[in-house]
């Protein structure tokens, strides 16, 4: 066996993962001070198993992670894994390479893998003990160790010795033999003091017991007889409560028939009810409607005597009514002219009464005035005259003015027009292309919208397919994880099942025997025998404890060969159930009957697991007897019923012990057992099975998805392209319809300033030709004015020069005027009343015109309704006749028919009175009834109860129990006096007889266990001292020769001289100290202590190459042992090296150019960047060939 390869990574300085591949003979690892050398040692003793943090030069173990440098961040773990060659199967385990991995994360956690599976330090531990290469070992030197072992004290010195030896694993197993031993004596004394207690106990216990028999004995006498009074009382009762329940059953029937009649007269009572309303109701509408036909009856009589009558005077009628209709219009036409010239007359009157008023104002004023008022009129008239010939001329002004403005109006809208019509060709031939390029717009933008939908459907479908992808690839990952967890835990299962791991020594050699064929009638353990569902497994695991380890054997007689067998080998023990004499424990369901209708109940342990039914004794034996409940509440309420005298066990492992006491509680989750490792082998393969088949269709879901997604960004690829195509297409039409609509815009906006100005010019000439207009309309009244005020100017001056005689004619035509005035006023009066009447008269002959037209009218077109003839109006009055008969005879019937149901109505009533009174009789009598019988009821409930109370029996189970051998009252009297008996004893403690018994069984086991305990300790004590022979044997032996190697050893690396290792305790070999002492050439023999560093160093490596030739190892690590040799004793120990290196493998981590020159393999070790090692490997061995 050698060290093949190392390789690190996080290790101290060793930032990147660095592989060191060693070969045999001499590997050298060099490099300067600081540049990490030493960490390969420290990297080899940690993967080891080294847990002082000190030892690899540290604080806390956190500390070989690599902390980091000014350029690299610091890293979370650090690895070393270890490869060696075991192809001479020096390690006890079959494989021709082993890999030790040890692992430490920042976190604190670490991780050990042997050949990359998980195991513990314990069984590197064990794997390298005694094989030369654990880490207290002399297999690596580091720096410093060398004086390590001359300084340290004889005592301590003698580590190396053992391990040389091979005594440390016999130093362990003492160890634990002493713990034992020390466990066994705690044992001893905890026993002896229970049973010191338990002395103490018995003789109270068993006064206890004698009362609790007598009172057993008395309470068993007085179930009996109180069993059987109940009984009596209970089926007395019974009795008289089936004859009051066969009299309730009569009242009830007669009650539910009573019932039935009065629903049937209520029936009855609700249809007369009804079938009255109806016909008051139909009697309402009859009498309604013959009213309504005996009125058309009526109205058709009187109509059909109007139509005969008018019939018959019909061609007379009409030419009276057409010669009155022409004289009533020739009236009318009449009356209008006159009208009309009386209304000519009432104007003509009514202007000339208005001129007479005026004329006859003017002449008053003209009287009234004087002198001097005409000549001041006169004036203001003139100066009236002259401003309104002012007026005038001004009007006349800007009437000139107006009329040249209008003719310049029109020619300014003539160019309007003109430029209009330009315009609104313009705009039509834009508003044409623009409805050509509008829909060609619309087209791409739809185009390009149905597009850009499609490019995002196609883009969130390769979104939802790409993560679909990734989704179903993790998941994927996840599958193949969890399938190579499975399998890493199968194949672990698998080994432990084939190796029979987690069974008892004694167990395990047992199997293995029938295996091979060792031993016959082995069934197996019951472990390997039972199945039981995974719901269950935790209370079958608990309720059979260490009995799931019992084996099963044919006969007793094979059972004692196997025993034998053990005792021989000295493999252990074991219990062993010989199906020839094992007998069922299985509780009869008698007993537990009270239980199983319990909702905690669950089943015996023996009916919830599987066998084959040859098994099926030992399963009752082991199992019958316990109770599985499903919970623990449940459990103790379970165990109560069975008079505590069976372990009930829950389904999460509670157990309530018989006696009463509990156990219970909670733990993390265990590792496999060997109960359901089998089953979880199988479950496992299931499960392996169906993950398999999921992975496989999920990588086809994966590779459709990728498919999938890559298909879709090919689309998506080519839809962006059209897109693009589109948008440049869509810009271009975009800049067109912006021109033509820009150019719309602007000649709407010119036609829009042109129809303004139009309009406004329009305004404009309207304005001025209404302006016009009345300029000339006020010119004209100017004209009459001026014409006005010239002829008052010449009347005032006329006046003027008028005498007093002119203004009496003045007088005399005033008076004239007013008397004019006064017949023209009642002469129109006159008119005005005449034109009133005129106008009467005309409106009452158009009105007599408009009747005759409608009696012409009526008389030409009267004919029946509905294009009737005579005969059907004559029908139709016979048939109304007819309907109002009936009606009157129906009403008639109906109202006979109501009297009949009245009558009938109150007699049904009084029946339903008389049901209904007799049905409360009834009621009253089930009542009586059902009080008797609740009363019958509490009493034998009361019964029942008291049965179960006092004796856990239902009436049904104590009907089974022996009948009174007595009668009746002495039965009861016994009763009494039992009581009585019962309760003078008072306090009974009923479970002493138990408790005695158990503690009288517990006393004779304690008895064996002392005696048990007594023989281990003598069987210790002789291990312990066998253990010690051997240690003492190995150790002298090998002290002998490495005392004598050390010899030779010394005189061949210094030349001469003698050294020797002498025992301090030559009698005491298991703990006598150890003192070196040397004599270099041409020197006395004296302690280390008085050599030179460099003597002492030389001497020390002696030494372990005395150990080296005593007990070779693999490989050894040398840490600048060499460091303090001059150059000569530097070449006689890479000399000595070199030759030793052909049993042994070196790891030399040197300074020295001579121990450079001896290596097979050079291995450098730099710092190129700060903090960080590098490796630079050279084969010496090649360069020098070459």
């Amino acid at each position: 066996m050698y060290l093949k390869r190392l390789e690190v990574i996080g290790f101290k300085s060793f930032a990147e993962r660095v592989g060191i591949d060693f070969v045999s003979g001499v590997t050298a690892v060099v490099g300067p001070n600081g540049s990490g050398k030493s960490n390969v040692t420290d990297a080899i003793r940690w993967v080891l198993g080294e847990q002082s943090a000190k030892s690899l030069r540290g604080a806390k173990m956190e500390d070989v992670i690599f902390a980091g440098s000014e350029s690299r961040k610091p890293l979370n773990f650090a690895e070393v894994s270890l490869v060696l060659d075991n192809e001479d199967e020096r390690l006890p385990i079959p494989y021709n390479e082993v890999s030790v991995t040890r692992r430490v994360y920042r976190s604190g956690e670490s991780e050990y893998l042997l050949n990359k599976q998980a195991c513990r330090l314990k069984d590197i531990t064990d794997l390298f003990l005694d094989s030369g290469l654990g880490k207290e070992a002399f297999s690596i030197i580091s720096q410093g160790r060398v004086d390590e072992i001359l300084n340290s004290k004889p005592d301590d010195r003698r580590a190396i010795f053992e391990e040389a030896a091979g005594v440390l694993k016999y130093k362990k197993r003492r160890k634990k033999a002493e713990h034992k031993l020390f466990e066994t004596d705690d044992n001893l004394h905890r026993v002896l003091d229970i049973l010191h207690e338990l002395d103490e106990r018995i003789e109270p216990l068993q006064i206890q017991a004698s009362a609790a028999k007598d009172y057993l004995e008395m309470k068993s006498t007085l179930r009996e007889f109180d069993i059987g009074v109940l009984i009596h009382d209970i089926e007395s009762i019974d009795e008289q409560l089936q004859e009051l329940l066969q009299n309730k059953q009569g009242l009830d029937k007669n009650e539910q028939q009573q019932l039935h009649e009065i629903q049937r007269a209520e029936v009855n009572l609700s249809n007369v009810k009804d079938t009255l309303m109806q016909l008051n109701v139909s009697i309402d509408l009859d009498q309604q409607r013959a009213v309504q036909v005996g009125e058309d009856y009526v109205r058709l009589q009187g109509d059909q005597k109007l139509f005969a009558e008018k019939q018959k005077n019909a061609s007379e009628q009409l030419a009276k009514l057409k010669a009155s209709l022409q004289q009533a219009i020739e009236h009318k036409e009449s009356w209008q002219k006159t009208l009309l010239e009386k209304e000519l007359k009432h104007t003509d009157a009514k202007n000339k009464l208005t001129v007479l008023r005026q004329e006859v104002k003017q002449l008053e004023n003209s009287l009234n005035r004087s002198t001097d008022e005409l000549n001041a009129d006169i004036e203001d008239k003139k100066s009236t005259y002259i401003d309104l010939l002012s007026q005038k001329a001004a009007m006349n002004n800007e009437l000139t003015s107006i009329e040249l403005q209008i003719n310049q109006q029109l020619q300014s809208d003539e160019r309007m027009t003109t430029k209009s019509t330009v315009l609104q060709s313009d705009l039509d031939v834009a508003k044409e292309q623009l409805a050509t390029i509008e829909p060609l717009l619309n087209a791409v933008k739809k185009e390009l919208a149905e597009q850009l939908q499609d490019y995002e459907a196609t883009q969130k479908n390769l979104k939802h397919e790409k993560a679909q992808y990734e989704e179903k690839r993790k998941l994927l990952y996840e599958g193949y994880r969890e399938l190579e967890q499975l399998r890493s835990r199968r194949d672990t299962l698998a080994e432990l099942e084939a190796d029979f791991a987690g069974f008892y020594q004694g167990v395990k050699a047992v199997l293995k025997a029938r295996e091979n064929n060792q031993l016959s009638g082995v069934h197996g353990a019951v472990a390997e025998l039972i199945q039981v569902d995974g719901e269950y497994s935790k209370a079958i695991e608990t309720a059979l404890g260490a009995a799931t380890q019992h084996i099963v054997m044919d006969t007793d007689q094979e059972a004692k060969s196997a025993i034998r067998f053990l005792k021989q080998k000295q493999a252990g023990r074991a219990t062993f159930l010989p199906m020839n004499i094992m007998k069922s424990r299985k509780i009869s369901r008698h007993t537990i009957q009270s239980a199983v209708d319990h909702p905690a109940f669950v089943n015996t342990a023996d009916e919830i697991v599987t066998f084959d039914e040859k098994f099926r004794t030992i399963a009752e034996h082991l199992l019958g007897h316990i109770i599985i409940a499903k919970d623990l509440d449940g459990a103790t309420q379970i165990a109560k019923f069975v008079n505590y005298r069976y372990r009930v066990v829950t389904v999460d492992g509670d157990v309530v012990n018989a006696g009463g006491s509990m156990t219970g509680g909670g733990a993390n989750k265990q590792q496999s057992t060997v109960f359901n490792r089998k089953a979880e082998l199988e479950t496992l393969e299931d499960k392996l099975k169906m993950i398999n088949e999921a992975v496989q269709k999920a990588e086809k879901i994966v590779a459709e998805w990728e498919s999938k997604s890559i298909s879709s960004a090919g689309l998506l690829e080519v839809q962006r392209d059209h897109g693009e195509q589109l948008r440049k297409k869509e810009l271009e039409l975009e800049e067109q319809y912006r021109t033509f609509k820009s150019n719309i815009s602007m000649t709407q906006q010119s036609l829009s300033i042109y129809g303004s100005e139009q309009q406004d010019a329009t305004s404009r000439h309207s304005e001025l030709v209404l302006k016009q207009e009345g300029l000339k309309a006020t010119l004209i009244q100017l004209n009459e004015q001026i014409t006005n005020v010239d002829l008052e100017v010449t009347k005032l001056n006329e006046l003027k020069l008028q005498s007093e005689s002119a203004r009496d004619e003045l007088m005399n035509e005033l008076a004239n005027k007013r008397e004019s005035s006064a017949q023209a006023a009642g002469k129109f009066e006159s008119i005005q009343i005449s034109t009133e009447e005129t106008r009467g008269h005309f409106e009452k002959a158009a009105q007599e015109v408009a009747h005759l037209r409608r009696e012409i009218d009526f008389v030409t077109n009267g004919e029946l309704p509905n294009d009737m003839t005579v005969e059907d109006f004559q029908a139709k009055i016979a048939t109304q006749l007819v309907e109002k008969q009936n009606l009157e005879t129906l009403i008639k019937n109906n109202v006979e028919k109501r009297a009949t149901l009245q009558g009938q109505l109150d007699t049904e009533t009084e029946q339903l009175k008389e049901l209904q009174r007799v049905h409360r009789n009834l009621v009253e009598a089930q009542t009586a009834t059902k009080v008797k019988i609740g009363k019958f009821e509490v009493q034998r409930e009361n019964s029942v109860e008291q049965l179960m109370q006092n004796y856990e029996l239902t009436f049904e189970a104590a009907q089974l129990e022996p009948a009174l051998e007595v009668d009746l009252e002495t039965a009861r009297r016994k009763v009494g006096l039992l009581s009585q008996s019962i309760k003078e004893l008072g306090d009974v403690n009923v479970s002493a007889i138990e408790e005695y018994e158990t503690v009288a069984e517990r006393h004779e086991f304690l008895s064996t266990q002392r005696t048990d305990l007594l023989e281990a300790k003598d069987t210790l004590h002789e291990a312990i001292r066998e253990m010690d022979v051997e240690m003492t044997h190995r150790f002298g032996t090998t002290f002998k020769q490495i005392r004598a190697h050390f010899q030779e050893v010394f005189k061949e690396l210094f030349g001469g001289g003698k050294a020797d290792l002498v025992l301090l305790d030559p009698d005491n070999l298991l703990e006598s100290g150890i003192e070196i002492v040397a004599q270099p050439p041409g020197k006395k023999l004296q302690n280390l202590a008085l050599l030179s560093g460099g003597e002492r160093a030389f001497t020390a490596i002696a030494l372990l190459f005395a150990i080296l030739k005593t007990r070779p190892v693999p490989f050894c690590i040398l840490d600048e042992v060499e460091a303090a040799l001059d150059e000569a004793n530097v070449a006689r120990y890479s000399q000595y090296l070199k030759k030793f290196s052909e049993e042994t493998q070196f790891i030399v981590i040197t300074h020295k150019k001579v121990t450079m020159e001896g290596a097979d393999v050079l291995y450098g070790i730099t710092m190129q960047e700060q903090g960080v090692s590098k490796l630079v490997s050279v084969k010496l061995e090649q360069e020098t060939m070459s």
